[in-house]
């Protein structure tokens, strides 16, 4: 099978999926509509569709995306793909639509739906979209709910499943490896969904109490809004921006550190608790219904309320005083990462759907 992967070169999402593909045995290509982030191996031909400097955050992107439905369509006569997989029903789902491509599907992530599903225009091209895939995959059953209560995508053309993780290259670290010294990871991106301003409060109430710890941000889309917040509260001393990293370096950002924290409003599957997970980093976590399947609350992990930051600085607090809850959880995590977030365990389900859907 030919399989075209429309998604942003500042995902790794569209990367990972593809080269479980070609590990399958299939073809595959991935179109980009923004500049690549994360390289992929030499098997699996690239090309970016929008301009060099495009961001979508902060550009005119409606007028940008449509300029690419021209090269879309030329790159799609080129390669004549079987399937054109979109990720993000928001950006790439609308131009996979636009493409003509008679076998789309497209592939729901989390806040490409949840950050609009409240606008009446957005349910009307979500609509749209969905109506003329052939498959609609949603990386969560919260999520499927919502598109089919809400956009009406028939429960029939609904693929539940995380996209997943490669467990093999995010190698579990054991907890006696790790600093034992307060060290905190946020991998988010500094969205307004991912709720940074919580994390940055709860940094402040901890430090106000004497609490050894250190937060280390390592996303660098977006950035200066969580800077200022840094600033505002006087935690520069205990806050840390990285320039990013490469997608090889995770495992050992991970592994070298005590606690992953997401403040996240909403979800899908989020693919940074699954990292958090399979490298054996102990999650805090906010308690929505997509992290609920994943962390058990005083077992595996810890939940707090969306945008309590007293809350998790009590729970960052509880994690930090317990090496033997945070030793006892990384085991438990890495067993189910490897068991129901693997990406080589999940893909088949995604492909055996593509037959499906080309076989009908």
């Amino acid at each position: 099978m030919r399989i075209a992967v429309l998604t942003h070169g500042v995902s790794p999402f569209g990367h990972q999926l593809a080269e479980a593909f070609v590990r399958l045995g299939h073809e595959a290509e991935i179109i980009s509509m923004t500049s690549f982030e994360f390289g992929v191996g030499g098997r699996i031909r690239m090309r970016v569709l929008g301009p060099p400097d495009f961001k979508p955050w902060e550009t005119n992107a409606r007028s940008v995306y449509l300029k690419m439905v021209g090269s879309l369509r030329s790159a799609l006569r080129e390669t004549r793909p079987d399937v054109l997989l979109a990720l993000y029903l928001s950006s790439a789902g609308v131009l996979a639509r636009l493409s003509g491509h008679p076998h789309v599907v497209v592939s729901a992530l989390g806040s490409d739906v949840n950050q609009r599903i409240g606008s009446r225009f957005w349910r009307a091209v979500f609509r749209w979209v969905c109506r003329r895939a052939v498959l609609v995959h949603a990386v969560s059953e919260p999520l499927a709910q919502t598109l089919a209560s809400t956009v009406g995508v028939d429960a029939a053309k609904l693929l539940v499943m995380p996209i997943g993780i490669d467990t093999r290259e995010l190698a579990y670290t054991d907890p006696a490896a790790r600093p034992n010294a307060g060290e905190l990871i946020c991998t988010r991106a500094h969205k307004p969904l991912y709720d940074h301003a919580t994390l940055v409060r709860a940094m402040a109430r901890l430090k106000a109490r004497g609490v050894r710890c250190h937060l280390t941000f390592t996303s660098r889309t977006q950035v200066e809004s969580t800077k200022a917040l840094v600033c505002e509260h006087g935690v520069e001393d205990v806050v840390t921006f990285l320039p990013g990293y490469e997608y090889a370096e995770l495992p050992s950002l991970l592994g070298s550190r005590d606690v992953y924290v997401s403040t996240s409003q909403s979800d899908g599957t989020s693919q940074s608790l699954l990292e958090a997970l399979s490298t054996g980093t102990f999650p805090v976590v906010s308690d929505i219904q997509a992290n609920r399947p994943w962390v058990e609350h005083g077992r595996t992990g810890l939940l707090f309320p969306p945008g309590d930051d007293a809350a998790l600085a009590d729970r960052l607090a509880e994690a930090l005083a317990r090496p033997d809850l945070r030793a006892a959880a990384a085991p438990l995590n890495r067993r189910l990462a490897v068991e129901k977030g693997d990406i080589n365990r999940l893909v088949g389900r995604l492909l055996a759907a593509f037959e499906r859907c080309l076989s009908t």
